[in-house]
């Protein structure tokens, strides 16, 4: 962590240092909003994925520098894409760009205890579904989160040589327009490969492919959905809000008996509005969960993307606050199974 603190303030990247665990740390910056981490003494590296170009300052100045959006760790959007980062539908591959405004955007970071707060106004124009502008005023605040596990009865057998780390979001979103534009609070949180990516469901449904197809990555199991992460096949594959959970997680491969679980707890709901559409099917929508995994073309990360319910006019919604948060454990791959099992009703 220290080497990475050190590379952001060459860059001038001004951050806050938050405790989400017994020996574990988060880093927030204001240039992007960005979160980086968790690190221990036992993960100096951190969990989340970042890229190569971290490990030489001037590189990672360049991409500080250009407004680069890829610099890792996770963080907060506005979607939907086809919307606001895609120009020309029918051209969505050559066209994608995601605006300046959005990410790094303007930040202005606080502290307050032990939550850092991040707030920022701005302006987007809106292509494909409607044209028209959008403003935009979006509040983050970011603190540490209990164990989920903490009050079940055997919470000490479930947590033998494991440890644990977490963090809430609450996101506050107001948006503003004449037209009929829709906005949506968009989490998406970098991972590293490889591993298995688990969507529990109420009745397991097959994905909607955005852009290549996630093929054999994807199958079905009797409680939902399995994706193999691998970071070098290009896919981006959705699923519908009515028969997800609101939960999910990933487990990473291991060569040794211990590994990573992440799980994201976010507020699902099916009676909403999720506006985000594949490129080639216009009016999809339903969709508040998205995987993304890259073809090693842009670092080899893949994505845990959620989508929170959708406002604007339309909807006769303008203000939203939604809280999602994030549980990591780490420790004996045996424990971590019997944790998903709690935590997902996934039987490993």
């Amino acid at each position: 962590m220290k080497e990475i603190l050190d590379v952001f303030a060459y860059c001038g990247i001004r951050y806050e240092v938050l405790t989400v665990g017994e020996g574990w740390k988060i880093v927030v910056t204001e240039h992007g909003g960005h979160i980086f981490g968790p690190f221990s003494e036992a993960c100096p590296e951190g969990i989340f994925w970042i890229p190569e170009a971290i490990k030489d300052r001037e590189s990672y100045k360049q991409l500080i520098d250009h407004k680069i959006w890829n610099i890792g760790g996770d963080r907060v959007w506005i979607a939907p894409e086809i919307q606001f980062n895609i120009r020309e539908r029918s051209r969505f591959r050559e066209t994608l760009d995601t605006p300046k405004t959005i990410d790094p955007g303007s930040y202005t970071m606080s502290r307050d205890g032990e939550a850092v707060c991040l707030d920022m106004e701005l302006d987007l124009e809106s292509y494909n579904t409607v044209e028209g502008s959008m403003h935009a005023v979006l509040h983050r605040m970011i603190h540490p989160a209990g164990n989920p596990l903490r009050r079940l009865p055997d919470n000490e057998d479930l947590m033998r040589e494991i440890s644990y780390c977490g963090f809430e979001e609450v996101i506050g979103l107001d948006v503003e327009s004449s037209q009929d534009v829709l906005a949506e609070s968009w989490d998406l949180l970098q991972i590293r490969p490889k591993g298995t990516l688990f969507i529990p469901m109420y009745e397991p449904l097959r994905g909607t492919d955005h852009y290549e197809p996630a093929g054999d990555h994807e199958s079905v199991a009797d409680n939902g959905i399995c994706l193999r992460i691998t970071g070098d096949s290009r896919y981006k594959i959705a699923y519908r809000s009515a028969v997800l959970t609101g939960r999910f997680g990933y487990l990473a491969d291991s060569e040794t008996d211990s590994s990573v679980l992440i799980i994201i707890c976010y507020p699902n709901n099916p009676s909403a509005d999720y506006s985000e559409e594949p490129p080639l099917i216009p009016g999809d929508t339903g969709y508040s969960i998205h995987v993304y995994n890259d073809d090693g073309k842009s670092g080899g990360f893949a994505e845990m993307e959620c989508n929170m319910p959708t406002l604007g006019k339309p909807t006769g919604i303008r203000h939203g606050s939604d809280r999602l948060t994030k549980w990591i454990f780490t420790g004996k791959t045996d424990g971590l199974k019997r944790i998903a099992g709690k935590l997902l009703g996934w039987k490993l």
